[in-house]
This record gives structure tokens, sequence and C-alpha cells, in this order.
């Protein structure tokens, strides 16, 4: 547990020694100081995270085992025969590139680490204000601790986060590409197309009259709406998630509930940009998936690609909240950067949950 407090520890400390007030004409203003601060929080935060993701043991994600025996597999098979092996073709591709460049595996985790984590500090670099508050959010993300170990869906997951960046900048063409790009490393990503109608529409709270009973409908139908989806899942897929059985994840549907009554309640729509509703409309997409994660864990695989907007949600809520609402964004701020730090490491030291195997953290020299 101890490298993962060190990467918070030395994100949000650093910063406050390397940016003071200077007595002079030409020292930083206190908003250049805030921004200044941030910034270095997230380079430093990302730069720690790829240092943990490059020299973590094989035995850290529970996956990774069975990714390196594929990368073999990729590296002794002919570029001819590829198509033949089980998994989607971009990530067999990506295995065949880079063993042909250099057949070693900690070679792959570092370039990999890297393809998964640039798109992500370019879209949470782009925050000025509240960047501690942003990574204490992120790592309590179910697709903070899948980087560790799924590297198809997370380098489809960043795909996704350049498929929007593509669609903030208007390449429509680019952007429809990148999502056709990440569901050849994991089929699942066709849910990215969810991203269309969530930049283009703007919810406002006037709709909550027919997005509540939608949401309150998905609910109650949950078992045979996951049904009629878990029947149009290729049979190759059924082996690794089997039937509809309950998993007990509710605690991050109640969170994501009040996630969603907070964004809603506090922000001002007379203030709001796009980036403002899109980001809004995120967090209620990754609302609905959550609904279904107490059926079976398969959702929970696809929420990921909207999972990972919703930090940037969340501080984008607290910049614009109505007058009246200002002093309860402030301690709203408060509340939840001393909860989620509490949370992630009362979880990482206590929980029986780690399905996923990346508590504890070790080194690849350590060994086993």
């Amino acid at each position: 547990m101890l490298p993962y407090f060190l990467l918070l520890f030395l994100s949000v400390v650093i910063p406050l020694f390397c940016y003071q007030p200077a007595k002079n004409t030409f020292c930083y203003s206190a908003i250049d100081i805030i921004r200044k601060r941030n910034k270095l929080t997230i380079v430093l935060f990302f730069v720690g995270f790829f240092a943990l993701l490059s020299l973590r043991d094989i035995a850290v994600g529970i996956d990774i085992k069975t990714y390196k025996e594929f990368s073999k597999i990729c590296h002794s098979t002919s570029w001819t025969k590829l198509s033949a092996l089980s998994w989607e073709m971009g990530y067999t591709l990506y295995n065949k590139f880079l063993t042909t460049i250099y057949n070693n595996y900690r070679f792959f985790l570092i370039v990999t680490a890297a393809v998964i984590l640039i798109p992500i500090y370019k879209l949470y670099s782009k925050e000025k204000r509240y960047c501690v508050l942003l990574i204490l959010l992120f790592i309590n993300m179910p697709c903070f601790l899948m980087i560790f170990s799924g590297l198809r869906q997370a380098i489809a997951t960043s795909i996704g986060v350049w498929a929007y960046m593509a669609l903030d900048d208007k390449k429509y063409a680019l952007s429809v590409a990148l999502v056709s790009l990440a569901c050849c490393f994991h089929i699942s990503a066709i849910v990215l197309l969810l991203i269309y109608p969530a930049y283009f529409l703007k919810i406002k709270t006037r709709y909550l009259l027919y997005v509540v009973p939608i949401l309150i409908a998905i609910f109650v139908f949950r078992y045979p709406i996951f049904s009629l989806i878990l029947n149009s899942v290729p049979s190759k897929y059924l082996m690794f998630y089997g039937k509809i059985e309950q998993t007990g994840a509710f605690g991050m549907l109640i969170l994501f509930g009040l996630f969603l009554v907070f964004s809603f309640v506090i922000l001002d729509e007379t203030h709001m940009s796009d980036k403002d509703y899109f980001m809004r409309n995120m967090l209620l997409i990754s609302t609905a998936f959550q609904i279904f994660v107490p059926v079976h864990g398969l959702i929970q695989r696809a929420s990921y690609y909207f999972l990972i907007f919703v930090p940037v949600s969340i501080v984008s809520i607290v910049q614009a909240p109505k007058k009246k609402m200002k002093n309860v964004a402030d301690v709203a701020i408060v509340v939840m950067g001393v909860f989620f730090f509490l949370y992630f490491f009362y979880n990482a030291a206590f929980s029986k949950d780690n399905l996923l195997n990346v508590f504890p953290y070790k080194f690849f020299w350590s060994g086993q």
C-alpha cells in the first residue's frame, strides 16, 4: 500500500513547496500559483502512476500473466496467421508489432502504460482547479484498478478518451474512426457510441420529469433488460461472463445516485458550457450502467468507458455552482476529498474484494 500512498503524497505536497508567493513586483498572483500547483499535481501523479504500471510485478493485476502468454503466442505466430488467434485483431496486431520490435514483456508493459495514460493525462491536465480532488476521485473509480489488469480494455478506454477529444475539436470522422479502433481492442467499446448523444444533447433540470422515470424503469426491469443484452453478446464471451447472478455491488450505485442528484441541484445551468453538459451526461450514463452492476459484473466492464470521465464531471460541477449553492459546493469539495482519500486506503488495506489482485503492490524485482 505504501507505493500508492507515496504516489498521492508526493503529487500533493511537492507542488505546495514549488510555488510560493514571492515578495516582489513580479510575483505570481494567487490564481497563477493555484493553476501551477494544480498542473504540477497532475504531472507528478501521472509520472508516478506510469512508474507503478511500468515497474509492477506481473502478479499485480490478475490478467497480466495471461497477457504475457498471449504476447508469446503472438510473437511466435506469423503475420498471416494472426487472424486465427482468439482475441480482437487490434490487440493481436499490437502485440505482434511490439514483440517484433523487442520481445521483452517489461518493454511491452512500459509501452502499454504510456499508450494508456497519455490520453487520460491530456484530458485531466485541462483542469485548472481542484486537481487533488480530481485524482482522489480517479483512484476510487473501478477503471483505475482495471488499468493494472485489463490491458485490452484499458487501451480501448484510452482510445475512447481520444475519440471524445476529437469530437470536441469537431473532427467527427476521426472520432468515429477512433471508436472503431477501440472496438478492435475490446468489443465492449461499442458502447462508446453513446458519447455522441451525450455530446450533443443538453439535458436540463426540467427534463428530469422524463429522466427519473426512465431510470426507475431501468432499475425495476434490470433483469429482463440485461437478459436481452446478454443474448446479444458473442458466444465466446459467454464462457467468461456466464449467467446472470447477484453481485451485491450496490455501493457504487448509491454513490453515483448521490453524484447525479448533486449535479442537478448544484450546477448553474445559465452558465453551463457544452463541456459541462457533456460531463453531466456522462455521469448520467455511468449511473444508468451502475444499475446493472449488481446484476452482473459484465456491465461494470462496459461502464469503464464512461467512469473515466466522472472525476472531470464532479470537478466541473463544483466549479459552476448556483450562487446560493457556493458554500455547499465548497464544503462538498472538502468532504469528498477527505472521504475518498480515506476510502481508497481503507479499501486497499481491509477490503476482501480484491478481484484484480492490485493490492498489495509489488515491484518486479521483489519476486515471489
